[in-house]
């Protein structure tokens, strides 16, 4: 009986497990047959040299045009000051909104210049510091002449010219900005009511002096420190003598030498000469079309199209000369580029 009852136990005992661990090896083994058995990777081969990073391509993004500007298309005959003068601007203002004309002297027939940009303002960049580094100088140069002309007496006149210029330049010697004057002096004996004058020394012999409204000699100068002082404190520029200096009525020196100033920025010392030397008569006046002189028209027949085109622009604005007997301007503008100092602007 206990023999039986033994087995029964020992039965009972077997198939309790069976049912406990049944689904555990049933697990085991259905997770081992999805699972092939662990391979050791074969090891990559090394290449001869490393292998370029890939490229990350990209559709290039097109620059937007500039919305709201206004150009003008270059036709034949045009010029960079008649351009600036048909829009109502100042040459500088044109050529501040075309960087991309290099020399303002050479424009073709076709070529878009921007003449008012957009009125929508670009994002402005973040502040961050720089400089912007630029040159200054001044100079001047001296002239005596013998003249202009003589007295009732026919006692020589004689004077001097002071040509100043102040001037201000980029790190490639271009003009920037200028600004030229200049002083005109004569003897007393001269029948301009304008013009400055110089009578001598004090102590000595004086000179003779002329009615400027008569334009007769009336006596001569006593030359005291006081009469010195005051002929001195009393000498006016060009400029300051404005209309009254009775050049040209309709175009006074003080006009001309603003359109002057304004042919010269953007261009360099070097520049200035050489246009000088192909573009002024001998008496250094920028040559008319409508001359007879042969010497002047050789030069004419020298230049190109664009040269001539822009010469014609220069005549329309100035037709006095800038070195000669009354004063050498562009000799001061070289002697100022001479002298320049670098000036350091710092910009946030």
């Amino acid at each position: 009986m206990k023999k039986n009852l033994a087995r029964a136990l020992a039965l009972l005992m077997l198939l309790t497990s069976a049912i406990v661990f049944a689904p555990m090896s049933l697990a085991a083994d259905s997770t081992t047959s999805a699972s092939p058995p662990w391979v050791e990777p074969a090891q990559p081969s090394v290449p001869s040299s490393p292998a370029p990073a890939p490229v990350k391509t990209t559709t290039p993004v097109a620059m937007p045009a500039m919305d709201g500007g206004e150009y003008h298309v270059v036709v034949s005959g045009d010029t960079m000051y008649k351009i600036a003068v048909k829009h109502g601007m100042t040459l500088s203002e044109l050529v501040a909104l075309n960087p991309q004309v290099k020399n303002i002297n050479l424009i073709y027939v076709g070529q878009k210049l921007l003449r008012k940009a957009s009125t929508t303002a670009p994002a402005a960049p973040a502040a961050t510091d720089s400089v912007i580094k630029v040159y200054q100088g001044i100079g001047y140069k001296v002239a005596f002449r013998n003249g202009p002309g003589k007295d009732s007496e026919e006692v020589p006149v004689y004077s001097f010219n002071v040509a100043m210029a102040a001037a201000t330049f980029d790190s490639a010697g271009r003009i920037l900005n200028v600004y030229i004057d200049g002083y005109e002096v004569s003897s007393p004996n001269y029948d301009g009511a304008s013009m400055p004058h110089f009578s001598g020394w004090p102590g000595q012999a004086g000179y003779n002096v002329t009615d400027h409204t008569t334009e007769k000699v009336v006596g001569v100068s006593t030359n005291t420190p006081e009469s010195a002082a005051a002929e001195v404190n009393n000498w006016l520029t060009k400029r300051q003598r404005g209309d009254t200096y009775h050049m040209n009525p309709a175009n006074e020196w003080y006009k001309q030498m603003d359109f002057f100033q304004e042919f010269f920025k953007g261009k360099t010392v070097m520049e200035l000469e050489q246009w000088f030397g192909k573009n002024t008569t001998a008496a250094g006046r920028p040559i008319k079309a409508t001359t007879t002189n042969e010497a002047d028209l050789a030069k004419l027949a020298a230049l190109t199209a664009e040269e001539k085109a822009a010469l014609a622009d220069v005549v329309s604005g100035a037709t006095m000369s800038i070195r000669d007997a009354h004063g050498d301007f562009l000799g001061a503008v070289g002697e100022a580029y001479k002298n320049r100092v670098e000036v350091v602007v710092p910009v946030k």
